[in-house]
C-alpha cells in the first residue's frame, strides 16, 4: 500500500512540474512580394530532450490565399534543441497575415508555437517573371571636386533567372577615382533575387566627364541553385553617363573650411577624465559622422587660453566602412574649479543643397581640483657685479644706472636700438619677408586659378600663330597660311572648351565660336591638315583673310 501512494505521487510531482520551452520563428525574407516564396524556420529550445516531432503539418491552418507545408525537422539525439522547416507562397494581396498557434508533438511532450505573422508589400521590387536585370544607382546632380560619391549597381532577378555573383566590375572615367572593397561591399538583396555591388567615385578636377561603368552579373536560369547545376550563365552590363563636376563656390566660404564635402553630424564629445586635477593632462575625443569625404577632412585646431593648455591633436583611424571621423586633443588644465572644453566648430560643404553648413561640438563640463601655481618674478644675477652689492640683483634683469656708473669692473651696457648693424639687419629680413611672402601669395593664387596660366598660354600661342599667318600672307604661300590660322583658331578655342588644342576639329571651333563662317572654317581646316594625305591646294583660303582675322580677335577677347 505504501508503494502504490509513493508512485501516485511521483507522477503527480511529475504532471506538476513541465519543462520550459522557448520557441522562435524566422521569416526568410522578412517582407514578402505578392506571390513571393517564403522559407519559415522555427527554432525549439527545452530543458528535456526532444526527439523527433510527430504530425506537424496536420494541425496548421494558414490563412486564406497563403500556402505552407511542412519540409523535415533537424534534431540529434540526446538533444534539447530541434528546428522545424517550412516553405510556402505570400498571398497575392497585400497586408499582415497572422498563422494561428499550433502543436509540435514530440515523444516526451507537446510543444505550442505561438502565433506567426507573414508581411506581404509590393515594395520590395518581387517580380514572378522578367530577365534578370543592373541597375545603376547614382545621384542625378552637380558633383564637386573631392567629395566622395556613394554609388551601386543593383542586379535584380526573378523566379526564372536568379543572379548569384559579379565579377569583373570596371571603370573607365576620366577625372575621377574609382575604388571599390571587394567582397565585402556585395550585399543581397532583400527580397533573397539579386545581389548590390557598391563603389566609391571621387570627382579630381572640373568639367564635364564621361563614366562608363561595365561588369558581368551570373544569372542560374535552372529551379534550384546547387553545385550540380549546369544552367547557370554569364551576362554582361554596361552603364554610360556624363557627368558634370564643379569646384565648391567661393561665395560664402568660411574661412575655417578645410575641404569638407558631404552631409555630417557630430557626436557628444568623450572626455577621458572629468575629475582631473591641476597639469594632469585629459584626452578630449571628436568624432564626425555620415556621408562624405570623412577621409580627407582637416582636424579642427584648438588654440589654447587662460584656463587649457592644448597639445597637437592625434588622429584614431577607422575602416572606410565605418563612415566616421575621430580626432584625439590632448588638454591640460591650468587653473581650478568649474572649466569647460573648449566649443570646435567646423564647416562642410552640402553638395544637396549646395550651401556651407557649420556643425559644433559642444563643450563639456570638467571639475579641476588642485591649487593654482603661484606668481614667481624672475630674478638675474649679473656674474660682473661684486659680490654683496645689493643693486647686482633685480627684478628685471637690468643693472641700476649707479651701480653701472660707479662699481668698478662693471661695463656700461649700450641700448641695442642704438647699434647700426640692428636696424640693417632688420631691414634685410623685413624685405626679405615681403618678397617670400608676396612670391608664395602670386604662386599660391595661380595654384587655386590654373585657368589663369591656361589662358595666358593660350593668348601667346594665338598671337605666335596670327604672326606667323602675315608672314605666310605676304609670302602667298596658301599652305602655311591655312596652317597658322588652323594653329591659332585651335590655340583660342581650347581654354573656352577645355581640351587640348591638337584635339579640336573644326566642329570644335564652332562650338567656340558660334557666329563663324562654318564653311570657311571647313575649308581652312581642309588646307591645313588635307596636306599630310596629299589634298589639293586651296588659294581661296588668302582672299578671306579678313574674316579669320576676326576670327582670331574674338577668341582673344573671350581669354
Amino acid at each position: 500500500m505504501r508503494a502504490v501512494i509513493l508512485c501516485l505521487l511521483a507522477c503527480l510531482a511529475a504532471t506538476l512540474v513541465r519543462a520550459e520551452n522557448h520557441v522562435t520563428w524566422e521569416i526568410t525574407p522578412p517582407v514578402c512580394g505578392p506571390g513571393q516564396p517564403f522559407r519559415l524556420q522555427v527554432r525549439i529550445e527545452s530543458d528535456d530532450v526532444l526527439g523527433p516531432a510527430n504530425q506537424v503539418g496536420k494541425e496548421i491552418k494558414p490563412p486564406r490565399g497563403m500556402a505552407l507545408r511542412f519540409r523535415g525537422q533537424v534534431f540529434r539525439a540526446n538533444a534539447t534543441e530541434a528546428t522545424l522547416n517550412f516553405s510556402g507562397v505570400a498571398p497575392e494581396e497585400e497586408g499582415n497575415y497572422v498563422l494561428p498557434a499550433f502543436n509540435a508533438r514530440f515523444p516526451s511532450q507537446m510543444v505550442t508555437v505561438p502565433d506567426i505573422t507573414l508581411i506581404v508589400s509590393s515594395k520590395t521590387g518581387y517580380r514572378k517573371e522578367g530577365r534578370a536585370r543592373a541597375e545603376l544607382v547614382l545621384p542625378d546632380r552637380t558633383f564637386y571636386v573631392g567629395e566622395k560619391i556613394a554609388g551601386s549597381v543593383v542586379m535584380r532577378g526573378s523566379e526564372q533567372e536568379t543572379v548569384t555573383g559579379t565579377f569583373g566590375l570596371e571603370c573607365e572615367a576620366e577625372g575621377f577615382t574609382f575604388q571599390t572593397e571587394g567582397s565585402s561591399f556585395t550585399q543581397p538583396l532583400q527580397d533573397g533575387h539579386g545581389l548590390t555591388k557598391t563603389f566609391e567615385l571621387t570627382p579630381i578636377r572640373a568639367g564635364q566627364g564621361e563614366f562608363n561603368l561595365s561588369g558581368v552579373m551570373l544569372v542560374n536560369t535552372g529551379d534550384r541553385i546547387s553545385s550540380f547545376n549546369t544552367s547557370g550563365r554569364d551576362r554582361p552590363f554596361n552603364f554610360r553617363r556624363r557627368l558634370t563636376v564643379e569646384h565648391v563656390p567661393e561665395t560664402g566660404r568660411p574661412a575655417d573650411w578645410g575641404g569638407s564635402i558631404g552631409k555630417l553630424e557630430v557626436t557628444p564629445p568623450d572626455v577621458s577624465n572629468r575629475f582631473p586635477e591641476v597639469g594632469e593632462p585629459i584626452k578630449l575625443k571628436l568624432t564626425l559622422v555620415g556621408e562624405g569625404n570623412l577621409d580627407r577632412i582637416i582636424a579642427p585646431e584648438i588654440p589654447g587660453s587662460d584656463t587649457w593648455d592644448v597639445a597637437p591633436t592625434s588622429e584614431k583611424r577607422q575602416r572606410r566602412t565605418e563612415d566616421r571621423r575621430t580626432f584625439v586633443y590632448t588638454l591640460v588644465p591650468r587653473l581650478p574649479g568649474e572649466l569647460k572644453t573648449p566649443a570646435v566648430r567646423f564647416s562642410t560643404f552640402n553638395p544637396d543643397t549646395k550651401k556651407f553648413e557649420e556643425v559644433e561640438f559642444i563643450s563639456v563640463s570638467v571639475k579641476v581640483s588642485g591649487n593654482a601655481p603661484a606668481k614667481v618674478e624672475l630674478v638675474t644675477i649679473d656674474p660682473s657685479a661684486k659680490v654683496g652689492t645689493p643693486a647686482a640683483k633685480t627684478v628685471t634683469g637690468l643693472l641700476s644706472p649707479a651701480v653701472a656708473a660707479g662699481e668698478k669692473g662693471v661695463r656700461q651696457i649700450e641700448p641695442l636700438a642704438a647699434s647700426k648693424p640692428f636696424w640693417f639687419s632688420n631691414s634685410v629680413l623685413l624685405a626679405t619677408l615681403l618678397l617670400t611672402t608676396t612670391v608664395v601669395s602670386v604662386v599660391g593664387y595661380l595654384a587655386a586659378h590654373p585657368e589663369i596660366l591656361i589662358r595666358r598660354r593660350a593668348r601667346r600661342e594665338l598671337r605666335l600663330a596670327r604672326v606667323a599667318a602675315q608672314d605666310a600672307l605676304r609670302r602667298q604661300d596658301y599652305a602655311a597660311y591655312a596652317r597658322a590660322m588652323a594653329q591659332g583658331l585651335r590655340a583660342g578655342a581650347a581654354p573656352l572648351l577645355q581640351a587640348e588644342p591638337l584635339a579640336l576639329t573644326q566642329s570644335d571651333i564652332l562650338r567656340a565660336l558660334p557666329a563663324a563662317n562654318a564653311a570657311l572654317v571647313t575649308a581652312v581646316f581642309l588646307v591645313a591638315d588635307g596636306e599630310k594625305y596629299g589634298a589639293k591646294d586651296n588659294r581661296q583660303t588668302l582672299s578671306e583673310d579678313a574674316q579669320l582675322q576676326a576670327m582670331l580677335n574674338t577668341l582673344e577677347a573671350q581669354l
